[in-house]
């Protein structure tokens, strides 16, 4: 699928140049990724990305046509239900369960090109010589290195995240051209700006 040749996810050779900056992040969950993607896109123009939007949307759809109603599949995909047990997914399994599995199947299976890569093809032509940040970096980590890419870990203090993530593994793995760590929000957003203003000369 077009990733035959990429370099391992936890491969830190300095990526080549010459791309508006790409900056993935990566993590545990409820580190912090969305606010400092938030922060990127509000204050310094970046593009925000997400590797599996389209999938998280079709996610949505298919909780629609299982009989869940709108306002709770969106709940269930973008908000508080994702690590709720539901009665309306088989077992009782929480949405993320299903978000897990089919987002290793796009990621992982189909392949970077009907995840990652499609959404920034799409930035791209809708922002042309804009910077990106992808908000959540698992499985595209090597696709994105080989795109000249940069890795931003995102660490805090004492937080485990949620247990029984499958991708937590594998973005474990994924090396890191910076790592920040950070106990609260606004320490998080301070160091962020620190990092970014280094890459692009205080703008």
């Amino acid at each position: 699928m077009g990733g035959h040749d990429l370099p391992a996810a936890n491969d830190n050779r300095v990526p080549a140049r010459g791309k508006p900056i790409m900056i993935g992040l990566t993590g545990l969950r409820n580190v912090g990724k969305s606010t400092v993607a938030k922060l990127l896109k509000d204050e310094f123009g970046f593009v925000l990305v997400h590797a599996f939007a389209s999938g998280k949307e079709a996610t949505r759809e298919w909780f629609i046509a299982i009989g869940v109603d709108a306002e709770t599949a969106w709940e269930m995909v973008h908000g508080d239900l994702k690590d709720v047990p539901s009665d309306e997914l088989p077992g009782g399994v929480a949405p993320r369960f299903f978000l897990e599995k089919f987002g290793h199947f796009m990621g992982a299976t189909m392949g970077v090109d009907w995840t990652l890569g499609l959404e920034v093809a799409l930035a791209r032509r809708r922002y042309p010589g804009t910077p990106i940040v992808v908000e959540s970096l698992v499985y595209e980590a090597p696709w994105l290195k080989a795109q000249g890419g940069i890795v931003w870990r995102l660490e805090r203090p004492g937080h485990n995240g949620p247990t029984g993530v499958e991708s937590d593994a594998v973005q474990a793995a994924v090396a890191a051209d910076a790592t920040i760590s950070a106990r609260s929000v606004d320490e998080l957003k301070d160091r962020a700006r620190v990092v970014v203003q280094q890459m692009v000369g205080g703008v």
